[in-house]
């Protein structure tokens, strides 16, 4: 996939993300939900080929409107193919943040194992 069209699919992907958590009543700003692809570009850069953005930079931690304890992550994930392995630092990394949940985004899916 060219720089162009993945620069454009992480840019929808973190919109969906954002306005998913927004419509569950986590407290995301306006101005995030509604960055335009070039603000994106501005902000995290557009050559992924080059790593810019690199996945982990488009992280979203984000607390409820109703307990700001009540933490969400949405996490990129830098592999490829995440296997138990990652699951397992993806949890440790939630109980060492004190994060109560996770979205996690990954480009081409789960080893079997990790299922």
């Amino acid at each position: 996939m060219d720089d162009e069209s993945l620069i454009y699919n992480l840019w929808r992907i973190r919109r969906t993300v954002l306005q998913m958590c927004h419509d569950r009543g986590y407290l995301v700003s306006q101005d995030e939900l509604d960055q335009t692809l070039d603000q994106f570009k501005d902000t995290y850069g557009d050559k992924p080929s080059e790593n810019k953005p690199a996945r982990s930079h488009l992280n979203v931690v984000v607390a409820h409107n109703d307990d700001p304890t009540n933490t969400l992550i949405a996490r990129f994930s830098d592999q490829e193919k995440n296997g138990v392995k990652e699951i397992k630092e993806y949890c440790k990394k939630m109980e060492d943040e004190h994060l109560t949940s996770t979205i996690l985004i990954v480009q081409k899916g789960l080893t079997p194992m990790a299922r």
